[in-house]
């Protein structure tokens, strides 16, 4: 597992999309509410509530999907995170839920999952699939077309780092260089007056992205 705090990582990243989403048009607000609800972090407080909040079935009601900073490509109008973060006693582990608003109440939604523990399985391997429903499979979301396949195909991502697994997403949605998820890793620490702070993600994120073409 990386040393690099993705948690920290995470609330900087969450602060900036927040900001985004407050300035958002009220018609895209309204879209994206029609179809996740009231579970939208609309202040940073509730998105540090959801990051810190290591989930059990009792405390469900505290997670919300977390705006993430706006993107001006692929046909896309917003996408939102939520971090699942689980402790069996032994090991904590991370699932990444990602919800993608394309137009209108037109979605798609992914699960960013870690390997399944022992004994192994077919899924014992980080992937990325598709989900029909979201917040730990509770809930159906309008707009998420019900004929999706749900566990297959399981696109394996070469990692169950909480890090590497966001960045991975991250990545998903912003791309990479030239305005991409490295830019914008540049903009979230030097507003948080943490210039200095990047390296070590940038650096992160090109050895993720690199060993994956080997």
């Amino acid at each position: 597992m990386s040393s690099l705090d993705y948690i920290d990582l995470m609330k900087l990243y969450a602060r900036a999309g927040i900001a985004d989403w407050t300035a958002a048009h009220w018609e895209l607000r309204s879209r994206a509410m029609r179809c996740l609800g009231a579970g939208i972090a609309e202040k940073f407080e509730q998105a540090r509530v959801t990051i810190d909040t290591i989930y059990n079935s009792q405390n469900l009601h505290q997670l919300s999907f977390i705006p993430m900073p706006k993107v001006s490509h692929g046909g896309i109008d917003r996408c939102f995170f939520l971090p699942v973060r689980e402790y069996d006693g032994v090991e904590e582990t991370v699932t990444f839920e990602l919800f993608v608003l394309v137009a209108r109440t037109d979605c798609l939604a992914f699960r960013f999952e870690p390997a399944h523990r022992l004994p192994l399985t077919r899924h014992g391997y980080g992937h990325v699939q598709m989900s029909r429903k979201m917040l730990r499979r509770t809930i159906e979301v309008l707009g998420i077309p019900q004929w999706l396949p749900n566990t297959y195909p399981a696109f394996p991502i070469s990692t169950s780092d909480p890090l590497r697994m966001f960045l991975a997403m991250a990545t998903a949605v912003h791309g990479y260089a030239s305005g991409g998820l490295e830019d914008l890793l540049t903009q979230i620490f030097r507003e948080a007056s943490r210039a200095l702070d990047v390296a070590p993600y940038h650096d992160e994120l090109k050895d993720l992205l690199i060993r994956s073409t080997i």
